[in-house]
């Protein structure tokens, strides 16, 4: 025992006198690398938040997040950072289109198409999209492969039985009758898969399927009573997921969403369902339907009746959001102005009735202080020239609604990623300390014309920087 000792002590004698010496040493890890920096200096930046445009700016980002923005002297640019000179531009937040549909696979979008359009959507400054109706599992595998592509988050749709089974029935149109199948049927030969829920169902169950798809939210669709929206909402909000409805999803209204504590509605057109009483929601149960109900009653008179008046009054209250998804209509509009023969029918009734309410309801939400999200209506297929886009929805806020370019710009950022909602949404829309690094730079102030958006150098997501030519090409910025 006493051996032991001494040949311990003197092992340990041995190892100071070496080290006193100038011998080997233990060795130290080596300090972690410290992540890139970019540093974006000159530039007048409009953060998002509210706050009034700082001239002369510095905004740091560090890997994906944003380390520093603000007047230049109250950034420290790291050494080593790369640094773009801005001076003269204008740096606003990554856009946020909170209503697309991405996933058609019958045209093909769902291959070379959705990368082109998610390219497309990304060069012109969108760095996050919300789809609104989609099969999220296989939307969100294929985003995934894709080497460029906004931020992409899916809702699940969900609708009552009527929606899934309720036969084949015609409709009378000027070419004749038209035999249509079941909605859901036509949604799942695109590759969407709508969830059905009736009144006996789980709603716990519901949700967790959805989550499990890879949905961040439910979108209730059609055929849902007001008792079925409130236990998925319910449902829903106990799991951390917003509920966004169509503005009519038959036969539950705008205002029974709204008492439901849904998140928001969709739709600005589909207010004219508060034209409606209950019973009356109940017996229309095709899209014939609808649009017949819609083009009898949506004027922009009935836009100020008191019933459509009291739900967004109401929307307002409880801080319900609305979408009005005005560009889609009018494109709808321009398709029929573009008509060579003229041919009356409903389906143009509709379009024109629902253009016409939907701009009137939109002007009477803003009015009474109901939050805006602009969201399109944008579809990933068919002619480029035919599809809703955000610019469009931001330029009939502002021209047609009477929206000052500022608060435009809120609904596509700060408003916007409140509408998404959850934790996706309270990391994008501002241009904050530990928001993601998605950030837009503008040749041109959008503060004095919304137009100037299309004025796109420099568009960066999680810190990765892109130009749009080079994003349209498919060639990444290195």
């Amino acid at each position: 025992m006493a051996r032991s000792f001494a040949i311990t002590t003197a092992i340990t004698i041995t190892g100071l006198l070496a080290a006193a010496c100038g011998g080997s040493r233990p060795s130290t890890p080596e300090p972690a690398p410290v992540a890139p920096s970019t540093a974006i200096v000159g530039a007048t930046l409009w953060d998002g938040t509210g706050a009034p445009a700082v001239v002369n700016a510095v905004t740091v980002v560090r890997s994906d997040r944003i380390l520093c923005a603000g007047a230049a002297g109250e950034c420290i640019i790291p050494p080593g950072a790369r640094v773009i000179d801005a001076k003269g531009q204008f740096l606003i937040p990554g856009l946020i289109d909170s209503h697309v549909h991405l996933l058609f696979l019958t045209r093909g979008s769902a291959g070379v198409e959705l990368g082109r359009d998610l390219r497309d959507l990304l060069a012109q400054g969108i760095t996050t999209v919300r789809d609104m109706g989609t099969d999220p599992a296989g939307l969100l595998s294929r985003v995934r492969a894709l080497q460029a592509a906004p931020r992409v988050h899916a809702m699940q749709l969900v609708a009552g039985r009527r929606f899934f089974f309720n036969g084949f029935h015609g409709t009378t149109t000027a070419r004749g009758t038209i035999y249509r199948q079941p909605p859901a049927m036509a949604m799942q030969q695109l590759g969407w898969r709508p969830l059905q829920f009736d009144p006996e169902s789980d709603a716990e169950a519901l949700v967790a399927e959805a989550r499990e798809a890879g949905a961040m939210g439910l979108k209730l669709y059609a055929h849902l009573d007001t008792g079925t929206v409130r236990r998925l909402t319910d449902a829903a909000h106990r799991a951390g997921m917003p509920v966004w409805g169509h503005a009519w999803v038959q036969p539950a209204s705008v205002m029974e969403q709204v008492m439901a504590n849904q998140n928001g509605v969709v739709h600005a057109a589909g207010l004219a369902g508060e034209l409606f009483s209950v019973e009356d929601r109940d017996t229309l149960l095709r899209d014939g339907d609808l649009q017949a109900a819609t083009a009898a009653v949506a004027t922009v008179g009935a836009a100020h009746d008191p019933r459509v008046l009291a739900a967004l009054d109401s929307m307002a209250r409880k801080g319900t959001m609305l979408e009005p998804t005005l560009d889609a209509v009018r494109h709808s509009v321009s398709a029929y102005d573009a008509k060579l023969r003229h041919i009356p029918s409903l389906q143009e009734d509709y379009v024109r009735s629902a253009a016409r309410f939907g701009m009137e309801v939109t002007r009477q939400a803003v009015r009474r202080g109901v939050r805006i999200s602009a969201g399109s209506d944008h579809v990933s297929y068919g002619p480029v020239s035919d599809r809703a886009t955000l610019f469009g929805e931001l330029r009939l806020l502002v021209d047609s609604i009477g929206l000052s370019p500022t608060a435009a710009l809120l609904a596509a950022t700060r408003d916007a990623a409140r509408a998404i909602g959850g934790w996706p949404g309270r990391q994008v829309g501002t241009i904050q300390k530990g928001r993601y690094a998605d950030l837009v730079l503008l040749a041109k102030d959008p503060l004095q014309d919304i137009a100037n958006l299309e004025y796109v150098e420099l568009v960066m997501i999680g810190g990765k920087l892109w130009r749009p030519g080079q994003l349209r090409s498919g060639i990444a910025m290195r």
